[in-house]
């Protein structure tokens, strides 16, 4: 009978107070990693025209990538994912991107959620361009370094 007492018991007050640590966060703390994300996001964005994967790779998580669908290519570590990227950095001669709308949503103190729509041109190194429309869905962490990109989804048009 003891048994059936803690199940009904402490396991639900284990469940109850576990559920207190998620504090509301203020609309300006919001706001504050609201700017925090986009800062960093429009950074990340001009790092892509120089075609460096050095600068390129200083906001994504080295350790807390969860994984990557690029198209359809899906990385679920991080090396692999940089490796694929410096591989199509080599092929390209130049390459702009604009964003055209962004909606950052914070999910708590250290998780935002950031979508966006953007348009590529790229020139790549045999002449070829390639111009596309692209949706993407990042996950920035908050990490030991500061906001780090965990999860990238991109679908291209």
């Amino acid at each position: 009978m003891k048994k059936h007492l803690i199940k009904f018991y402490v396991i639900p007050l284990i469940f109850l107070f576990s559920c207190q640590g998620n504090v509301e966060l203020t609309d300006d703390q919001k706001a504050t990693i609201i700017s925090e994300v986009e800062n960093l996001y429009d950074e990340a964005i001009s790092n892509l025209s120089k075609l460096d994967i050095e600068v390129w790779s200083i906001h994504w998580s080295k350790d807390g990538l969860l994984s990557v669908n690029s198209g359809t290519n899906y990385f679920s570590q991080y090396v692999e994912f940089r490796d694929s990227v410096e591989y199509w950095f080599s092929l390209r001669e130049a390459q702009n991107v604009e964003i055209l709308e962004q909606r950052i949503t914070v999910l708590e103190s250290d998780l935002a959620l950031l979508t966006s729509t953007a348009n590529w041109e790229i020139r790549f190194k045999d002449e070829t361009e390639l111009k596309s429309k692209t949706l993407a869905s990042l996950l920035w962490k908050k990490e030991a370094e500061g906001w780090k990109i965990i999860h990238l989804h991109e679908s291209w048009r």
